[in-house]
C-alpha cells in the first residue's frame, strides 16, 4: 500500500491537471447533489470551508445556505496547536488571508461556532483524497480529525471529484472517518459503528 505522503502527491498532481472548465463543472454537479440531501436541507449550522488549492468550490454553498437563512461557520486555524475553531460569517467580504493563504473570518467570540444538541450542524469537509469505507486525508495536520474529535454529534460530509477516490488509505486510530462523501458521479453513505 502506498504511503499517506505518496498518495497526497499522486492525488494532489491529477486534481492539479483537471482544466479549469472542468473542476468548475464537477463542483456544480457536487453542489447541486449536496442541495438534495437531507443533512444539508435539514442543518441549522454549516460548518464550511474555503475552497484551496483547487478544491471542490463552496461559494454556492454558501450563497444557498444564507439564502435559506441558515449559519454558515468557517473555520480559522492556529498553526502553533494545530487546532482550528469555526466563525460565523454571513458574508464572504468578511473574510481575509489566513493560514496558508486561506480565507479565514475574523475572530470575534461571539461569532464562535457551539455545539447545540437542540440544533443539527452539518460540516462540509475539505481533503486531498477519501476511500470507499469514508476515510479521508488530508493535507497532514489533523485540524478537522482534532475538531471532530469530541464533536462526534457532527454530521460530516466531504466533498471531493471522483478522482480523488482511492480503494483503501492507511488511518490511525483518531482519523474520524465521514459519514458522506460526494463526488460529482455518486454519493457514499456510511454508517457509525
Amino acid at each position: 500500500m502506498e504511503s499517506k505522503e505518496e498518495i497526497r502527491r499522486r492525488i494532489l498532481g491529477v486534481r492539479g491537471a483537471l482544466p479549469e472548465e472542468e473542476l468548475t463543472a464537477k463542483s456544480d454537479a457536487i453542489l447541486q447533489r449536496v442541495l438534495k440531501t437531507p443533512e444539508y436541507e435539514e442543518a441549522d449550522n454549516i460548518l464550511l470551508y474555503a475552497d484551496y488549492c483547487r478544491e471542490v468550490r463552496t461559494r454556492g454553498l454558501f450563497e444557498d445556505a444564507v439564502r435559506h437563512r441558515k449559519r454558515v461557520y468557517f473555520p480559522r486555524a492556529d498553526s502553533l496547536t494545530n487546532r482550528m475553531e469555526f466563525y460565523q460569517v454571513t458574508a464572504l467580504g468578511q473574510m481575509r488571508a489566513g493560514y496558508k493563504g486561506i480565507p479565514e473570518p475574523g475572530e470575534l467570540p461571539a461569532s464562535r461556532y457551539r455545539l447545540n444538541k437542540n440544533e443539527d450542524t452539518l460540516m462540509i469537509v475539505p481533503g486531498v483524497a477519501f476511500d470507499i469505507s469514508g476515510y479521508r486525508l488530508g493535507y497532514g495536520k489533523g485540524f478537522y480529525d482534532r475538531f471532530l474529535a469530541d464533536r462526534r454529534q457532527i454530521s460530516t460530509m466531504a466533498l471531493a471529484y471522483a478522482c480523488q477516490l482511492v480503494d483503501e488509505l492507511p488511518h490511525d486510530a483518531h482519523d474520524i472517518k465521514m459519514d458522506k462523501i460526494v463526488t460529482e458521479e455518486i454519493i457514499y453513505s456510511f454508517l457509525r459503528i
